[in-house]
């Protein structure tokens, strides 16, 4: 783990910016701005769709509305949390690839008209829907460098897409666009560099075969958060996507569906050792008050080991150190190979960059609530600590 230890006193200042409450996650527009822009001018002329599924907070929504933000969206009440919002159905893509009628039905109804398929099953399925629809066909690219790999569950293989489009036309579904993912947390974008170019190889041969007319390749997300305490560079990072971009003829739109990225930093998690016990080995094991139940569930998900400050008293011979949320489940633990100084009951243990994939999959096990959220107003010096 990414781990900094601090002054106990200085905890003070995160558990006053929590009001007290603990454990919280503090909302931070600010963050969400700067990483909107930063990626945005990364992708000149690309669009942007935020995916609403790595965090649906309100707070968060708001401020990408605000933005003039589009939206991927991968159900009905994803939809449904937008549309109160001011939010146009036109600015939404549903790109779940495999749908339940009901699902299907209500996002109709609630007048999303764009949709993703990968294979020849889910075509049926929207089939009777194709007057009222536009299709993207998502193709499946592995980028060797990322962790979090998407393309063994979604996406047709791009020997197959012919087969796909032409089936398609014959059964006079409307596809007009092209998409793909190629995994998250990647080193470079190298990735998407081939997989853009590749992509825009499948539509000059539809068009040429007379199968279909390719007017918009989304390129997926896998921007990257920053668990590694290194800033993220989304203009270098983004350098190869540019230089493929330049492969893309006039006609065709480019959009991006950038989720991690753009929620992981939004969010920072307030915590406190709630007890600790001197186990086997003499092994110190420190209890907080959040696990992975609450926000911390992609350590077990994604394997991610987040960067933690942890404030106490430092002194005597480090020691090893196991963490543990507050559940009775034998799983809900991490940090088992760290050498800290001894804890206490009560020290703070402020965890960044936790914004993604938290709150949308914390829940209730064992009756204990997942923090709360706290919308930081002015949160410049916040911000400044850990960017």
């Amino acid at each position: 783990m990414l781990t900094t230890i601090r002054p106990r006193s200085e905890g003070d200042f995160w558990l006053a910016q929590a009001g007290g409450i603990s454990p919280a996650m503090l909302f931070s527009p600010t963050r969400v701005r700067e990483t909107w822009r930063a990626l945005q001018a990364a992708l000149p002329g690309v669009t942007m769709y935020y995916a609403v599924k790595s965090n649906p907070y309100n707070g968060l929504l708001t401020t990408l509305v605000d933005e003039g933000a589009c939206f991927d969206v991968a159900s009905a009440p994803e939809i449904q949390a937008l549309l109160p919002l001011g939010v146009p159905t036109l600015r939404m893509i549903h790109t779940h690839p495999i749908k339940t009628i009901v699902d299907l039905e209500t996002s109709i109804g609630l007048g999303v008209t764009t949709f993703v398929v990968d294979n020849l099953d889910e075509l049926w399925k929207i089939a009777p829907y194709r007057h009222d629809i536009t299709v993207m066909l998502r193709l499946a690219f592995v980028a060797p460098d990322a962790p979090i790999d998407l393309s063994r569950k979604f996406g047709a293989q791009p020997e197959d897409a012919m087969n796909i489009l032409q089936i398609a036309q014959q059964m006079g579904i409307t596809v007009d666009g092209l998409c793909f993912h190629v995994g998250s947390q990647a080193q470079s974008a190298d990735t998407h560099r081939l997989a853009l170019l590749k992509t825009v190889e499948i539509a000059q041969e539809a068009a040429d075969l007379g199968i279909a007319n390719i007017e918009r390749i989304d390129m997926g997300g896998g921007f990257p958060a920053n668990y590694s305490n290194k800033p993220v560079d989304f203009e270098a990072f983004c350098a190869p996507i540019r230089e493929a971009m330049a492969s893309v003829p006039s006609h065709i739109r480019l959009m991006v569906e950038p989720g991690r990225g753009i929620s992981a930093p939004s969010m920072t998690l307030v915590a406190r050792i709630i007890g600790r016990s001197r186990r086997q080995d003499d092994t110190w094991w420190y209890y907080m008050d959040d696990g992975v139940y609450g926000a911390q569930s992609g350590r077990i998900f994604d394997h991610i080991d987040y960067p933690m400050t942890i404030f106490t008293e430092e002194g005597g011979t480090p020691g090893r150190a196991v963490f543990a949320g507050p559940t009775c489940d034998s799983i809900d633990r991490f940090g088992d190979t760290e050498l800290l100084p001894e804890l206490s009951i009560g020290d703070v243990i402020v965890i960044h960059e936790i914004g993604a994939y938290s709150i949308a999959t914390a829940c209730n096990f064992n009756g204990v609530a997942p923090p709360v959220i706290i919308d930081l107003e002015d949160d410049n010096n916040v911000v400044r600590l850990f960017a």
